[in-house]
């Protein structure tokens, strides 16, 4: 039986204002097309690679590949403030999520979870 607080979201608090927030880098391909913001952060702007950036505002960055903004530490302020919290709002919510029971079933496709819609739960 599914307890009522494994059903429970995540709260990722601001972290849910990017689809891809990573500390470290992004990298990408030309033809790739992403719908929302990214952001790395401690990392540097020039982490997010193989992106084709127009850069004339350093409080972020926009792109033909990007429907959103792609922002990181070293843009000016208040960009590193908001990502400080962002990131560790999403350690929060990583912590969180690895405390919780596993409800789905483990190793899901293989791993191959493409074209998949899944339901809230737990996944590992």
């Amino acid at each position: 039986p599914r307890c009522w607080w494994a059903a429970s979201a995540v709260d990722l608090g601001t972290a849910a204002n990017y689809v891809i927030l990573a500390k470290t880098g992004i990298s990408t391909v030309p033809s790739s097309s992403i719908t929302g913001n990214i952001s790395v952060s401690p990392a540097a702007g020039t982490d997010m690679t193989g992106f084709s950036f127009d850069k004339s505002t350093n409080v972020f960055w926009t792109s033909s590949q990007i429907t959103g903004f792609a922002l990181s530490s070293t843009h000016s302020t208040p960009t590193p403030a908001i990502l400080t919290t962002a990131v560790s709002d999403m350690e929060t919510a990583y912590t969180n999520a690895s405390q919780r029971n596993n409800t789905e079933g483990f190793n899901l496709g293989g791993g191959n979870i493409g074209g998949l819609t899944l339901t809230t739960g737990v996944y590992t």
